[in-house]
């Protein structure tokens, strides 16, 4: 069955999320911008609508873990997913990554002054970042695995704080050239780059799950 380029970014992604891969390699905003159409998201990059579907109708199918449809799971199990998962690769790489930031930038500040940008840009999301993921633990959760029903404002809330992460990460790919390993200077700041696009392709992953698959079922609950 043809994709119909009129579908969200989101459904498309929640549909089949091995999709994600093929929008992430176009540049194409699957979790923050996911309600737009793919036509619309294509044009505002300059791609052809009918290629991008092209691509998404390649790829292969999926893994069974890749696959597993959180639209349908319980939220209990969703909410555990994400804590377990993304909160947690979370607190585990930012302060790694955050000490590869200040190890480059003061080594390489000089020559390299983006370096000191990046590190100031890392601790302000990271900062950001902790104070999220304990208020969504202590309260937004809890709520859902509690039967109980969000505010509309918590969640409008959190869905933009979910467009500052977004704009963070988006100003350390500007940073960084794209995460160019060719301009590494050292093993530490090759490292400190291999990480942030790995930190940029999980937190996509995360808000995705969260503004279009989470929330929406929160809402659903509330109303």
């Amino acid at each position: 069955m043809t994709i119909d380029p009129s579908r969200t970014l989101a459904d498309l992604v929640v549909e089949r999320p091995a999709r994600g891969r093929v929008l992430e390699r176009l540049g194409l905003d699957y979790c923050c911008g996911g309600r737009r159409s793919l036509e619309e998201a294509s044009r505002e990059r300059g791609l052809d609508a009918k290629t991008v579907v092209a691509f998404l109708e390649s790829e292969p199918a999926v893994s069974a873990v890749e696959s597993r449809d959180w639209a349908s799971e319980p939220l209990a199990d969703l909410c555990a997913h994400i804590v377990d998962v993304h909160h947690g690769r979370l607190r585990w790489e930012l302060p790694r990554l955050t000490e590869l930031a200040e190890r480059a930038a003061h080594v390489h500040g000089d020559d390299d002054p983006a370096l000191r940008d990046v590190e100031c840009v890392l601790a302000e999301l990271r900062r950001e970042l902790d104070e999220h993921m304990d208020d969504e633990e202590a309260h937004l959760f809890p709520a859902l695995v509690g039967g109980g029903k969000p505010g509309p404002d918590e969640l409008a809330r959190l869905e933009h704080e979910h467009a500052d992460t977004g704009a963070a990460l988006q100003r350390l790919r500007e940073l960084t050239r794209g995460y160019d390993r060719a301009a590494a200077r050292c093993s530490t700041h090759r490292a400190l780059l291999d990480g942030l696009h790995g930190l940029e392709l999980d937190v996509h992953q995360h808000v995705h799950e969260e503004n279009n698959v989470l929330f929406p079922r929160a809402r659903a609950l509330a109303a």
